[in-house]
């Protein structure tokens, strides 16, 4: 993979250090997303609200997401998009967790809608935060590829619902949401950040956009392998 580069001839640019933002995205979508697969048994077996529970508590997280990319959209500086980042996925991944766990020992459908706003919320803050700064810090010439990693991750999460299921089995369904949500925050906090490049994100965005208003090309980043 490629690192962090320093260039004498422009401002830093951004090769994500052993592509750890865009596994904070792998670890969201594989382990964080597993609770769309087991909704339906949360919803019937354990909250006991049907399908129609099952419809609110899904479009109550797509309230704060739509909320939030609004939000979003309309500020053009939201602060540092490296802590950003990794609270949004700290954040979101103990949503999770206290999603699984609520509804197994409290077992209340408005708690689990409340969790389900602030889940919409931390979930779109820091997924949108990583799309947009890998659009501005990855080089013209690196875009296409390194956005499709990216688009792939978002394809993983049938798999970590099959996982996900396998391990309700074991532990049942609301543990096993709560592992995954566990997984995404302790990923978070653990190398996410302790990586200098995602911790610093602020700063080399503020550069690169000041280089793009400037009209000062991007420099070529160093292809030496690790």
């Amino acid at each position: 993979m490629y690192n962090a580069t320093l260039h004498d001839n422009g401002p830093p640019y951004l090769i994500f250090g052993e592509g750890i933002v865009i596994a904070m995205t792998f670890f969201n979508s594989f382990f964080g997303m597993a609770y769309i697969t087991l909704m339906p048994v949360l919803a019937v077996a354990i909250l006991h609200v049907g399908a129609k529970g099952q419809g609110l508590l899904m479009g109550m997280g797509g309230v704060g997401a739509l909320l939030t990319t609004l939000w979003l959209s309309s500020r053009s500086d939201v602060g540092s998009k490296g802590w950003l980042i990794i609270g949004g996925g700290v954040m979101s991944g103990l949503s999770v967790a206290a999603f699984g766990l609520t509804s197994a020992f409290v077992g209340s459908f408005a708690l689990a809608l409340a969790i389900m706003f602030v889940m919409g919320i931390c979930n779109t803050t820091y997924n949108t935060s990583i799309q947009s700064s890998l659009q501005m810090l990855v080089p013209d010439h690196m875009r296409g590829r390194v956005m499709g990693f990216y688009g792939m991750t978002h394809n993983i999460t049938p798999v970590g619902g099959m996982l996900a299921s396998a391990l309700a089995d074991l532990i049942t369904a609301p543990l096993a949401i709560a592992a995954g949500g566990l997984a995404v925050a302790a990923f978070a906090i653990g190398p996410a950040m302790t990586n200098p490049a995602v911790r610093n994100l602020g700063a080399l965005l503020g550069q690169a956009d000041t280089a793009i208003a400037s009209g000062t090309p991007r420099p070529q980043p160093s292809t030496a392998d690790n």
